[in-house]
């Protein structure tokens, strides 16, 4: 929503829509990282700078998929979002 000029009306609700449920996501995974111990002390910041590395190799055919070697902290906050990725 940084940028707010819409040119009609049902834009406006559409967009004003999107941003709420963005901040039920954003809430709820806010929730879960901090109920996890080794979550909580993390910033937003920090915790964006440690995912934000993560990413996945898709291949053709029947080789599966590959991700990056995740580092201690990156397993921590996947494991407080439920998000089951193996390395």
């Amino acid at each position: 929503m940084a940028r707010i000029g819409v040119h009609s009306d049902s834009r406006m609700r559409s967009r004003l829509f999107i941003s709420f449920i963005a901040e039920i996501y954003m809430r709820e995974i806010w929730v879960c990282l901090r109920n996890s111990k080794s979550c909580s002390k993390l910033t937003r910041k920090q915790i964006f700078s440690h995912i934000k590395t993560i990413y996945k190799v898709t291949f053709r055919g029947k080789q599966e998929d590959v991700y990056p070697e995740l580092s201690r902290q990156q397993r921590e906050i996947l494991e407080a979002l439920n998000a089951g990725i193996s390395s």
